[in-house]
């Protein structure tokens, strides 16, 4: 009897065995199917929203800045520099003045090279100081002839980007991971490039609208239309009705723009005007532009 019962309970033990291994086995595979069709839906939404170009997707497309990261930091929001590295360097050296007992945190709203004079020089400084930037349509344009060139060594450049040779390796990963917005939730405030359409989520917006818009269409239905040239419907900022803010760029021929939630620093420093950044706090937006040098490129 007590022979039979051994068995019986090894019996037992097999069995819970078997049953266990069964299940964890279902239990992981089902895991594993969980997790590939997440991978697969987040890659077919990457998908479906390829830029411009059909460039790699940085890691972080929509950038969220917790106080954490804003450390109680002064936020300076710099419009398009262009290459114009003197420029920027003199408005970050006025926001230091104007605060001198804060630091500052600069915040650029894209297209940071190209049209002016020391694009590489810019990149580089930019790679040496805490800043954020949001990429724009000049800057994807960059990474496009860089990457093209990494690729195929004999990749003929058009002559406007005849400097993209200089960036190293670093730049170009700079270049490729700049994230299309930035939100600081602290302040209530979105950060892009050319613009956003209301009423759509930040992580639905079509890649090439937020680099490249400047107006919006209404069609008779009441359906909003991004639109890149100015002679098709009304200015895209017009129409945001916020609560979040939202600071852009890419618009230098309507210069500074204030509307009810939104502000347009693209003030065309390259073409001979101003650099302009706004410090943005809760409760106010103080202005800061400085001259350009000189006409860098005629419009």
């Amino acid at each position: 009897m007590i022979g039979s019962s051994a068995a019986r309970s090894r019996i037992k033990v097999c069995l819970i065995s078997v049953i266990m291994a069964a299940f964890m086995a279902n239990f992981v595979g089902l895991v594993s199917r969980l997790l590939t069709s997440h991978s697969q839906r987040s890659v077919l939404s990457h998908q479906s929203r390829t830029s411009k170009y059909k460039l790699p997707y940085p890691e972080t497309p929509h950038l969220v800045l917790n106080e954490d990261a804003i450390r109680g930091r002064k936020v300076l929001i710099v419009g398009d520099v262009h290459g114009c590295l003197r420029e920027m360097e003199e408005l970050l050296q006025e926001a230091k003045s104007k605060f001198p007992d804060q630091e500052i945190l600069p915040i650029f709203v894209g297209d940071l090279l190209s049209k002016g004079p020391f694009p590489v020089e810019t990149l580089k400084k930019l790679q040496k100081i805490e800043h954020y930037a949001v990429r724009g349509n000049h800057d994807e344009a960059v990474l496009r002839q860089a990457l093209s060139l990494k690729k195929e060594e004999l990749h003929e450049l058009p002559p406007k980007y005849s400097w993209v040779p200089n960036l190293s390796d670093d730049d170009i990963g700079y270049l490729r991971e700049l994230p299309y917005t930035i939100s600081i939730t602290s302040l209530s405030v979105i950060i892009v490039h050319a613009g956003l359409v209301p009423g759509i989520p930040l992580t639905e917006q079509e890649l090439t609208n937020m680099i490249i818009m400047r107006n919006l269409v209404k069609s008779p239905e009441g359906t909003l239309s991004a639109a890149e040239l100015t002679n098709e419907g009304e200015a895209w900022a017009s129409f945001w009705p916020g609560p979040d803010h939202v600071y852009f760029g890419h618009d230098a021929r309507r210069k500074l723009q204030k509307h009810a939630h939104a502000t347009g620093l693209d003030t065309g420093c390259v073409y001979g005007n101003q650099l302009t950044g706004a410090v943005v706090t809760k409760d106010s937006t103080e202005l800061i532009q400085v001259k350009a040098k000189q006409v860098y490129k005629e419009t």
